[in-house]
This record gives structure tokens, C-alpha cells and sequence, in this order.
């Protein structure tokens, strides 16, 4: 069975050769092209590995029994393993992007976007840095 990242690459490079031979106009930004990049990036986050694996045991009368934890799928008891069952890879969340906050000009540009007469400066720019450095809290877990 083919896995999930070797089937985003052979479309990612049906793609390009597809794209090699004019059929799609360079300067074109569909729905191919964005679902393109998005896969580019995907394909070049680090591959994981499983933390744990788990599955559900048959006894001799096939009763199942279960869900068992192991840290190896070779760990699995061996009457669920000659009835063929097969662990599952269980895996941690995602690896957490750094943090990337707001550049000064990019809050200068907030600033002039808001009626002048309507706005302090030093309060938008307090309230910015207190609405960042929520989320950064909050994200941080």
C-alpha cells in the first residue's frame, strides 16, 4: 500500500510534469496552483514517528478484547497477531510553528487605516501589543 506522503509526491511531480509541457498558463493562480503549494509545504515539514502503537486483541473464539497500548507494534500479543490484526501508529500533535508577531510597520499601517481624529496613537499601539502578547500566551501551550 502506497503511504499518504509517496502519493502527495507522485502528484506533486504528475503535476509538474504536466505543467512542464504548457498546459496551464503561467501566470494563472487556480485552485491547481494554490493546492500545489499547499502541498509543496506539506511535503517539507519533518516526517514523524509514531509515539505509541494501539490496537484491539482477538482471543482464541475471536471475542475481541482491548484497546492495548504498546510501544512497538511487534509487542502485540500473539494470538491478535496470527489472526491478523495490526496496530495503529499513534502519533503527537504537529510540530508548533515559531511565534511571528506583528512588524512596525505593519501596525503603522493598522494605524493609518483608522480615522485620525477618532484614535490614539499610544492606545492602538497598547492595545496591539496587549492583543499579541495574549495570544502568544495562549498559543503557548
Amino acid at each position: 500500500m502506497t503511504d499518504l506522503r509517496t502519493a502527495a509526491q507522485q502528484a506533486l511531480e504528475a503535476w509538474e510534469h504536466i505543467n512542464l509541457y504548457g498546459f496551464v498558463l503561467a501566470d494563472y493562480e487556480g485552485p491547481m496552483e494554490q493546492a500545489i503549494t499547499a502541498l509543496k509545504a506539506a511535503l517539507e515539514q519533518p516526517e514523524q514517528e509514531p509515539v505509541a502503537w494501539m490496537y484491539v486483541g482477538l482471543t482464541v473464539t475471536n471475542n475481541m478484547h482491548g484497546p492495548h497500548l504498546v510501544w512497538k507494534p511487534e509487542q502485540m500479543d500473539a494470538m491478535s497477531a496470527e489472526k491478523g490484526v495490526v496496530a495503529s501508529p499513534l502519533y503527537t500533535h504537529p510540530p508548533r510553528r515559531e511565534w511571528r508577531g506583528l512588524k512596525e510597520w505593519e501596525i503603522n499601517d493598522g494605524l493609518d487605516q483608522l480615522p485620525t481624529e477618532d484614535v490614539c496613537s499610544w492606545s492602538f499601539r497598547k492595545g496591539v501589543y496587549f492583543a499579541e502578547a495574549a495570544l502568544k500566551e495562549k498559543n503557548h501551550d
